[in-house]
């Protein structure tokens, strides 16, 4: 229904009025991997997008022989991202786990209980942080004089006053703050305009004045906010000062300049009076800003000069070292940021002082919890489809892997097995209790570990053992590309892959296949293949990968295309506008071959009526959408029946 169009003081004749109407549902993506897992250097904790093996080798690796892989080996992380780009994989998010700390510092405020106001942590993780070394200077871009003006009156009443002559007149600006004296006769008012040699003032004075009466630039006083200088030009909104006549001083931040007339705004008000009578010493605003040195042992010194703490400034700290990053660390607001109000939220003055806390990575002390606060870090990650954690094929880490998942909703894990086990072995570990479960399948495990080329070292070229989900992963993706997330990701070869681990006949797979542990094979001819689509779901609803997958995919597309919706008004023209955009996508989906049924009605329905809404549900803010979904599911088992007949003619009917 279009937008009723307002005619309220038009004009009669044609008007165009354009009406946003929500575009179709796109699909969302389904094949970005996240990766978690040590690495040699890069943020721990902080996911970084990725999209070819060349940007994870700048990220995490040094510059060395090794790269991003380990000398020592015995970590996987660097093989399954290669694995996943090798095997179609575009896209990936890797968050490295580890014991290393950074070395930091915090710069306190100039308050009364000085708290953080900046903190400098150093680029990399390790015990070289603690060498680098910070120091607060105070530096300021300019100091500004406080106008002082002073003349003879001709005469001055009511709201006027006239002077001598123009150049008497042209001392004073609208807008100042004036003082007329004469014996013990005064008034302090504003001027409001100049005409001439009249000054018009914006209230009536107190007082009548003769020629032996003076004006002047009234002392600043305070609650005062508005000073007129010589020279703005190094001022500008957010700049801080200090106002000073040689004695006790007012700090302030500048909120508006006045550039044609020289008037600065600040607050908050003075609170202290500043003389502005002839002869009398200046009253000076000097600006208020700060200087940064960064000394880097074998990294020489940065200076980062006249910074300010105020977003309007053009030397806003964080912008200023944005456009010229320091190269050995980090700069940024306290978390939580001070209290302090400005202009005392300003770093005070510190001598050169060392970071501290830096701490070295070790590996054989990483355990299950670096690996929760990785992916708590991976939650603020939306476009995340696919979880792999080459490194921890232990139960706690995959609990934590399907909890993660669970509590998303839009990506599957991958779950890798330990070496070296025999399918007695995995099955035994499949059965155990602890084993962890996902009555929705939001995971999958696969087995054996395979072998690739290892690609560094004095065993360069050898077969090296490898966990299987990065390859598998872009297998995922590959498929996801080439058929669908429909398809299941089985009967696809991994690229790369040397052999597995071990060899399994049919006999041994069969019963793995019934555990849902998806058997990586070897075939004559064929490669090696990945020989099982199943999750670990005991829910015969979410057996097999590509419907977990698939209504996954669903979910999210619908969620994200149908955020207009939140906060319309609950009507009729919204239900049917929903309807209408969710079975346009539902009839792409179908077309693609994910759902099942001839027509559009026998393989999805949306549903949005009384029933599901009635009103008290709607009274509630909530409105109710049912989507029902036939999808389809693998050819897990492909069975002729082979009969013979002897003697007789076939007759095809």
């Amino acid at each position: 229904m279009a937008t009723v169009f307002n005619a309220f003081e038009k004009t009669p004749g044609v008007y165009i009025q354009e009406i946003l109407v929500p575009g179709p549902i796109p699909g969302v993506g389904t094949s970005t991997a996240a990766f978690i897992g040590p690495a040699r250097r890069g943020r721990i904790n902080d996911p970084v997008s990725l999209t070819n093996w060349t940007q994870f080798k700048d990220a995490f690796g040094l510059a060395d022989d090794f790269g991003p892989y380990f000398p020592t080996g015995g970590v996987f992380l660097p093989h399954a991202v290669r694995g996943f780009f090798d095997n179609g994989g575009s896209h990936c998010y890797v968050v490295r786990v580890g014991t290393a700390a950074r070395a930091s510092r915090a710069l306190d405020d100039r308050g009364a209980a000085p708290k953080p106001a900046l903190v400098v942590t150093a680029k990399d993780e390790g015990v070289a942080g603690n060498g680098i070394s910070v120091e607060v200077q105070d530096s300021s871009l300019a100091t500004a004089v406080a106008t002082s003006a002073e003349s003879n009156l001709t005469a001055a009443a009511n709201k006027q006053a006239t002077v001598p002559a123009q150049a008497d007149a042209d001392r004073f600006k609208p807008g100042d703050i004036v003082f007329l004296e004469e014996a013990a006769k005064n008034d302090r008012v504003t001027i409001a305009s100049i005409t001439g040699t009249t000054i018009t003032f914006e209230t009536n004075l107190a007082n009548t004045y003769s020629g032996a009466g003076k004006i002047r630039v009234a002392d600043l006083s305070p609650g005062q906010t508005h000073i007129r200088v010589a020279d703005v030009s190094k001022l500008e909104p957010g700049t801080y000062v200090e106002i000073s006549q040689g004695g006790p001083s007012d700090t302030a931040v500048i909120q508006a300049v006045e550039t044609q007339s020289k008037f600065v705004t600040i607050t908050p008000a003075l609170t202290k009076t500043f003389t502005l009578k002839a002869g009398d010493p200046a009253v000076d605003l000097k600006t208020r800003e700060f200087t940064l040195v960064v000394k880097t042992p074998g990294g020489g010194t940065e200076t980062f000069s006249n910074l300010s703490m105020d977003p309007r400034h053009s030397g806003y700290v964080l912008r200023a070292l944005a456009a010229t990053p320091p190269q050995s660390v980090d700069v940024a607001l306290a978390d939580p940021p001070t209290p302090t109000p400005p202009p005392k939220n300003v770093p005070a003055v510190l001598a050169a002082t060392v970071l501290q806390g830096g701490q070295a990575d070790d590996l054989s002390s990483i355990t299950s919890v670096e690996y929760t606060n990785a992916l708590t870090a991976l939650e603020k990650v939306d476009d995340v489809n696919i979880l792999c954690v080459p490194d921890g094929p232990d139960m706690t880490i995959q609990k934590s892997m399907v909890d993660h998942c669970e509590k998303m909703q839009d990506r599957f894990a991958i779950f890798d097995p330990p070496s070296n086990l025999t399918p007695a072995q995995i099955t035994a570990l499949r059965n155990d209790p602890s084993y962890p479960a996902t009555r929705n399948g939001y995971a999958a495990l696969y087995y054996p570990q395979i072998y690739v080329s290892n690609p560094v070292g004095p065993d360069k070229g050898t077969p090296l053992k490898v966990p299987p989900s990065g390859h598998v992963a872009g297998l995922y993706a590959r498929v996801d590309n080439d058929r669908g997330v429909h398809k299941a990701p089985a009967n696809e070869s991994l690229r790369g892959v040397l052999r597995v681990e071990r060899a399994l006949s049919d006999d041994e797979h069969g019963p793995l296949n019934e555990k849902s542990i998806n058997v990586i094979r070897a075939f004559t001819g064929r490669g090696i293949l990945v020989w099982g689509a199943r999750t670990l779901s005991t829910e015969t609803q979410w057996r097999y990968i590509n419907v977990r997958r698939l209504l996954l995919f669903i979910e999210e597309s619908i969620q994200e295309g149908t955020q207009f919706a939140v906060f319309e008004p609950n009507n009729l023209e919204l239900w049917q506008k929903l309807k209408r955009q969710v079975s346009e996508f539902l009839d792409r989906v179908w077309r693609s071959g994910a759902l099942l049924g001839a027509k559009p009605e026998e393989a999805y329905r949306v549903r949005i009526d009384d029933e599901l809404n009635p009103p008290a549900t709607i009274a509630l803010g909530q409105l109710v959408i049912e989507v029902r979904l036939a999808t389809t599911t693998p050819a897990e088992f492909v069975v002729f029946q082979i009969i013979q007949e002897p003697g007789r003619k076939i007759v095809n009917e």
